[in-house]
């Protein structure tokens, strides 16, 4: 391990963390959910984990971490359809729950799991299946974007709580065993930090409603990135195997692109909006009884 770069690494994991948030919430007010979602979808604190343990451990400990990577998105997933399950519950006790239960499912991988790597894409592919039918049963509607001022202290306090969890999550990456640090690699930090901005912004069933555009991106990208990093790291080095990944996924991400196209309602207010999706749940509810 370099503990010397470590603290450059952490600057860079707060900067991309930083970016990223700050940029997707930007989109979600301007576009709305479908939009913002594609682009919260797209691989980034797997990509810089990986980047860091490679850079502060070795390259072969960034292989290793890729072992578990697969299925510990696929639980990933599962924290979306944990946080979009109950029907009315306030935002902080939603994500307390969410997250519990993906900590314990990440506890559960990272020690009944064995260390196989086509066990664990396999068991990746079969869990976020079953996410994303039970997520797609569940009937979440894209929201439309919503009239809000632009600031800069706003933007600038947002990328700071996304900069901080992803910060947060990649010390624990460098600082752990690889497979733990695998495990961690696939963390909702992006996803949370998301959510709890959004839902600030626009209310808790505009974030819900970012789950669905996350689910369809990440479940069409992230995997095979996986994949790609594990082959490729070996072959042409972390840096050079990230940037061949990201170019490998591409196609799948334009896939994304095309199917995250939200239904922009224009001319409404940001409360209208929400009776509008309020609207569509209930009459959903009355087909069903």
């Amino acid at each position: 391990m370099i503990p010397d770069l470590l603290p450059l690494r952490l600057l860079l994991a707060f900067g991309s963390g930083w970016l990223v948030v700050a940029t997707v919430t930007s989109i979600a007010d301007a576009y709305g959910a479908g939009r913002a979602g594609f682009a919260g979808g797209l691989p980034s604190t797997g990509a810089v984990s990986l980047l860091i343990i490679g850079a502060t451990q070795s390259q072969s400990a960034a292989v290793q971490a890729t072992t578990l990577l697969p299925l510990a998105f696929s639980v990933t997933f599962a924290f979306l359809l944990f946080y979009v399950i109950p029907q009315k519950m306030r935002f902080g006790r939603r994500m307390l729950v969410a997250l519990a239960l993906w900590f314990l499912a990440s506890i559960l991988v990272a020690v009944l799991a064995p260390n196989d790597f086509a066990y664990s894409l396999a068991g990746s592919v079969v869990a976020s299946s079953i996410v994303f039918f039970v997520h797609k049963k569940i009937g979440i509607e894209d929201a439309p974007s919503v009239s809000t001022e632009f600031t800069v202290g706003r933007m600038i306090w947002r990328g700071a709580l996304g900069g901080c969890v992803v910060a947060g999550v990649v010390t624990i990456s460098a600082l752990s065993g690889p497979l733990v640090a695998g495990v961690f690699a696939g963390a909702p930090a992006i996803w949370s930090s998301l959510l709890y901005a959004t839902s600030q912004a626009h209310g808790v069933e505009f974030s819900r409603s970012l789950t669905k555009s996350f689910m369809r991106t990440s479940i069409l990208t992230i995997i095979p990135f996986c994949v790609a990093v594990r082959l490729l790291f070996s072959a042409v080095g972390i840096w050079w195997g990230t940037l061949l990944a990201y170019l490998i996924i591409s196609p799948a991400a334009w896939l994304a692109w095309e199917l995250t196209r939200g239904r922009r309602e224009i001319g409404q207010t940001a409360v209208e909006q929400v009776h509008v999706l309020a609207d569509r749940r209930k009459h959903r509810t009355r087909r069903v009884t």
